[in-house]
């Protein structure tokens, strides 16, 4: 493929993928000029951070270069540029932490990440308890107001037994929607970024995998949803078993190396079919062609349905 034939791919993918997000804005009411400023600082942000050359400063001319904008236009937006607002972060919180070790594995979880329950505080300082989970993770907040938020929350409960249970293996942001839009800032730029190194790198791909059927009936979608949610959970657990038992800070023999932030994850997503597609009149498709090599670990999907 010729670098212009990528370029018009990469076009036609950009748009594809940007529809919802134009949908969304104009729900919102934010309009055209207002993306538009978004883009154009973030092109000069990126190509100023990202495309610098070793020992040059960044030049006005050089930028303009870079990203297509009037060296005029470069000169202003540098001097009204402003500081990006941190986003609040929902994946290192107490929250967080407190559950991904009581799913963990041993002594808060079996050797398949489902949380045992716990008492509040234990006979001895050895026997496993939340006191000593909060403790454990080097939380500087008081056990007790962990619990209540926990129990506010709705992710632990006390039984009649008078254990807690972690009922939420995952934490979802409920009414917090800073929380939420800090996900759709990360998840699928995430997903992006990974997609792109499968195309650019396909001899060397990163797990990128999904299921498609395309005439399932809406009546199966509650129970569906549902069976989703629960494989969704099986999954969060045995991904935080796979990364917890090489992440240096709960094991200091682990791996050695440069940082890294390594992420697994799963979604699932639904949509209506044109009504000339519903109904069980619709015959089978034949699989479409693998979108990668057979034995990759990059998107194989079919019509009828793939893994």
């Amino acid at each position: 493929m010729t670098p212009k034939e990528t370029r018009e791919r990469f076009s036609a993918a950009v748009r594809r993928l940007l529809r919802p997000v134009v949908r969304q804005l104009i729900t919102l009411g934010l309009t055209y000029p207002r993306l538009d400023a978004i883009i154009r600082n973030l092109y000069l942000e990126v190509a100023e951070r990202e495309f610098a050359l070793p020992h040059k400063k960044q030049t006005d001319s050089r930028l303009a270069l870079l990203t297509g904008l009037s060296r005029k236009e470069v000169v202003r937006l540098r001097r009204h540029a402003r500081p990006a607002s941190r986003a609040i972060e929902v994946e290192d919180t107490i929250v967080t932490r407190v559950i991904g070790r009581w799913m963990g594995g041993p002594p808060y979880s079996d050797a398949s990440g489902q949380p045992h329950p716990l008492p509040y505080d234990a006979g001895t300082s050895e026997d496993p308890s939340f006191m000593r989970l909060v403790r454990e993770r080097g939380i500087d907040v008081p056990p007790r107001s962990v619990l209540d938020e926990l129990l506010r929350a709705g992710i632990v409960e006390l039984r009649r037994d008078e254990q807690l249970h972690l009922i939420r293996q995952a934490h979802i942001p409920g009414g917090d929607l800073e929380g939420k839009l800090t996900l759709l800032a990360s998840d699928p730029g995430e997903l992006f970024s990974t997609i792109l190194h499968n195309v650019q790198d396909a001899a060397h791909p990163w797990l990128q995998r999904k299921v498609v059927y395309d005439n399932i009936g809406s009546d199966a979608l509650p129970d569906l949803r549902e069976q989703a949610r629960q494989l969704g959970e099986d999954f969060v657990r045995g991904g935080n078993l796979l990364l917890a038992a090489r992440d240096r800070h709960r094991n200091p023999g682990a791996p050695g190396g440069e940082r890294s932030r390594v992420i697994l994850a799963v979604h699932y997503f639904e949509e209506p079919r044109p009504s000339g597609e519903n109904g069980p009149s619709v015959p089978p498709h034949e699989p479409d062609a693998p979108a990668t090599p057979p034995g990759s670990d990059a998107a194989t999907t079919s019509r009828e349905g793939s893994t």
